[in-house]
């Protein structure tokens, strides 16, 4: 909202600057956004007086007007129309910065001297276009006769202008009025309110207006005036709605544009004899009803749209626009002033829905106080008869059935302290709640001393003692309440686990080089079925979950036609970025952490379980841990980012045993078993299973339900001294026929080392020479490390024997020569 500031002076006598009235409402919770200086860029520029008009001696259409501003006394050559003797004008000397009014964008240019048609011209009368004051340019700014001759404009005609913020609970503060009584409060300065007109003594008819939605409109009062001439309206009105940010067009517009502004209740302006039989009906619009507004356009309303008619037709739509029949017009001769309530809600929605905002549908939609409508009509009556004397009013109208009153609320005394941290004396609190219009009354209650407020109807978000203490806490400063700590125990954080998980799980896989992708939660039945290799038939198993006993989870309402399906597996949509991704990229390995969606019923909602899947394809960026010829990423890589991950979700106990798997190549999958429970599977897809989703490169995933290790990470947890002593690295490398496998004989190795057993890792897998057909190879290197001392060479010879004899026993194996 723009405000005036020589408007606000009018109605709070200070002295204070722009800028300290702005930052003193700033503080008190209405904040002021901009300040505009009118007229800062005329320099140089003087309230002049036309002494004499004389026709140029070589062109028909300038004159030499003599103007005197002061002591400044010159002869200006001109072409505007308007000029004549006796005007006060807006004077520009040579130097002043004016508005080029003939350059499409906003310039300024500084005048000079110059020769027109043979006669020097020293300066220039200016119109409102030069002076930056509006878009006329068809002839000079004429002042009002009480002009100071030789003022400087800016001291004259120029101004500020704030903008304040109004957020939606401050509609009593969306009016010169409402930031009046604010500014009165905050300096407790008195407020000079605008004068009412005392309509007691007018005809009364009530029976002209007829509401048939109250839930809607609550009030609707109507004034009608006769003897209307309409005409411009006086120079201070339209430079104060100009200065507002508003257009003047007639004295009744005006009028009712320049209400608005100054106590915040819109109103309007019908042409009587335009309204069927002089009578008002507020109803809901009619199904497929249209109105062209004053805008000129046809809008077809909403069903059950508020609308405002006569008894044939609509004239406006409530709170938003006029119709253009009944626009007011030069040829008027009788008006219908309308002063109104509307619920606020239906008009900021028939705002919303027509994409139609107004000034008045702003104010409206904020939710006015009914009880301005009378108000209004008596302001609007003041107004009427200082500008337009001839014109009468020959009644008025006021359907008002249910009066909105002042409510009260009750303010314990101590809720000042509690809530602000600070104790504010009893006659301070009192004091301001006056200059607010709350009339406080002082008493004894149940809790103590307490104040009982008296809220005005304007002042609707006063509803309980919190915004009573708030207001209190404004007036007297913010800035003025204590910086203090909060007392008291703080509320431990525990963070939610299924989010620790998920931070654990992205930073692991991230360090280990892996990127992470995000797909959509829908799959399709196609999808699913090209997880298995005969690519018929949707796969028993999925990812590291038991088979569904009942159909997936269908969506009502996809996303798409052929996402129909919540994924109850993360790897379609996964492998669908893989293969995208190998256009571009020899290298890639993605993961995704989401939600998957496990059936448990017809009529029951899914099981929303958390996993993590890995996929990894194409060129290896550095050669095989075990030394092997393939440059392509393989199931090794993929279970090197599971350890990791295993590891740091306190899960390393976990095991890999082989499986078979629909969507995996037979011999390359396995299951990652936690206490005795599979937790997910890994392995490299198979080839028919990749190529249906446009991957020809070897592919390795993983899919783990990350459910169970939400616990463990919010397990208390203990940490173990690092040894003193350095380990003592020992190497095995243990011929097994092909069925046995890695897990097995590491788990037999881990066994025979017992306590002195660290760190074991399988370093080396071997086929070829020296190893039998149908047998492989596998090497270990496993730490041997006591806390207490150095290992020594009896305690190492024991512990091989040992893990040999135990091996053997265990997996059939045999140390390698």
């Amino acid at each position: 909202m723009k405000v005036p500031v020589r408007w606000l002076r009018e109605l709070v006598d200070t002295d204070l600057s722009t800028r300290e009235i702005a930052q003193r409402m700033t503080l008190a919770g209405l904040e002021a956004e901009s300040i505009t200086q009118i007229g800062a860029e005329w320099e140089r520029v003087y309230v002049g007086s036309v002494r004499q008009v004389e026709r140029h001696p070589d062109a028909d259409r300038l004159v030499l007007a003599t103007v005197e501003a002061g002591e400044h006394a010159l002869t200006v050559v001109t072409g505007a129309p308007n000029i004549a003797e006796g005007q006060k004008v807006a004077l520009a000397l040579t130097g002043a910065r004016l508005v080029d009014a003939y350059a499409d964008t906003l310039q300024y240019k500084a005048l000079k001297a110059s020769s027109i048609r043979g006669v020097r011209s020293e300066g220039m009368v200016c119109s409102e276009k030069e002076l930056g004051l509006s878009e006329e340019h068809e002839g000079i700014l004429v002042l009002p006769d009480d002009a100071p001759v030789g003022a400087p404009l800016r001291e004259y005609l120029g101004d500020d202008v704030i903008e304040f913020e109004i957020t939606p609970n401050l509609v009593h503060a969306f009016s010169i009025v409402g930031i009046a009584r604010e500014l009165g409060a905050i300096l407790d300065i008195p407020v000079t309110l605008p004068e009412l007109a005392d309509l007691s003594a007018l005809p009364r008819r009530d029976d002209v207006v007829q509401v048939d939605a109250p839930d809607l409109c609550s009030r609707y009062a109507v004034a009608m005036i006769e003897g209307v001439q309409l005409g411009a309206s006086p120079e201070w009105m339209q430079r104060r709605l100009t200065h507002a940010g508003m257009r003047p067009i007639n004295t009744m517009v005006d009028i009712s544009n320049y209400v608005m502004l100054e106590i915040g209740q819109p109103t309007h302006s019908f042409d009587a004899d335009c309204v069927a039989d002089g009578h008002i009906i507020v109803r809901r619009s009619t199904p497929g009803e249209q109105i062209e507004t004053i805008d000129h356009v046809t809008r077809t309303v909403e069903p059950d749209t508020l609308m405002i008619s006569d008894r044939e037709h609509a004239i406006g739509i409530a709170g938003v626009m006029g119709g253009l029949d009944s626009e007011v017009t030069e040829a008027s001769k009788r008006v219908l002033f309308e002063s109104a309530s509307f619920l606020w809600k239906t008009v900021r929605s028939t705002s919303r829905t027509l994409r139609l905002p107004s000034e008045a549908a702003a104010r409206f939609g904020r939710g006015v106080d009914p009880n301005l409508a009378w108000t209004a009509l008596q302001r609007m009556i003041v107004l009427l008869r200082e500008i337009e004397p001839q014109a009468t009013v020959t009644f008025v109208g006021d359907h008002y059935p249910a009066p909105r009153t002042s409510s009260q609320v009750t303010m314990p005394y101590s809720e000042l302290e509690r809530l602000l941290g600070m104790q504010i004396p009893l006659d301070t609190a009192v004091g301001i709640l006056s200059r607010l219009d709350l009339q406080p009354v002082v008493g004894e209650g149940a809790r103590g001393t307490e104040i009982v407020v008296t809220v005005p109807t304007w002042r609707a978000d006063i509803t309980q003692s919190a915004d009573v203490v708030e207001e209190v806490a404004r007036i007297f400063g913010y800035d003025a309440l204590p910086e203090r700590l909060p007392e008291g125990q703080s509320v431990p954080v525990t963070r939610a686990p299924e989010r620790l998980v998920d931070d654990v799980v992205q930073d692991a896989l991230v360090a280990a080089g892996l990127y992470q992708a995000i797909t959509y939660s829908m799959t399709s039945d196609a999808d699913l079925r090209a997880l298995s290799v005969s690519g018929e038939e949707i796969p028993e198993v999925l990812g590291g979950f038991p088979a569904a006993e009942v159909p997936y989870v269908r969506a009502v309402n996809p996303l798409r036609s052929d996402w129909e399906l919540m994924r109850p597996t993360l790897l379609p949509p996964l492998l669908r970025v893989v293969a995208e991704n190998l256009k571009y990229n020899p290298h890639v390995a993605l993961f995704e952490t989401a939600r998957t969606y496990q059936p448990q019923g017809v009529d029951q909602l899914p099981d929303e379980r958390r996993a993590v899947a890995i996929a990894m394809a194409g060129v290896r960026e550095l050669p095989s841990w075990y030394g092997g010829d393939s440059a392509e990423l393989d199931f090794f890589d993929v279970r090197g980012a599971v350890e990791v991950l295993l590891q740091r979700l306190g899960g390393q106990s976990a095991t890999f045993t082989a499986v078979t798997h629909p969507s995996l190549h037979p011999g390359r999958s396995a299951a990652i078993v936690l206490d005795d429970v599979q937790i997910g599977v890994i392995g490299e897809v198979h080839p028919s299973v990749a190529e249906r989703f446009g991957i020809t490169a070897r592919l390795a995933v993983a899919e783990i339900d990350l459910a169970v290790f939400a616990a463990r990470l919010l397990e208390p947890w203990s940490a173990q001294p690092i040894p003193r002593h350095q380990a003592v690295r020992q190497d095995f490398a243990f011929i097994v026929k092909d069925a046995v496998s890695a897990a097995d004989v590491q788990a037999a190795i881990a066994q025979a080392a017992g306590a002195l057993g660290g760190e074991l890792v399988l370093f080396d897998v071997y086929t070829g020479a020296g190893v039998p057909e149908g047998h492989r190879s596998l090497a270990f290197s496993l730490a041997l490390v006591a806390p207490d001392r150095q290992v020594n060479e009896h305690e190492v010879a024991r512990i091989r024997g040992r893990i040999e004899a135990n091996v053997k026993k265990r997996t059939g194996g045999v140390l390698r020569a």
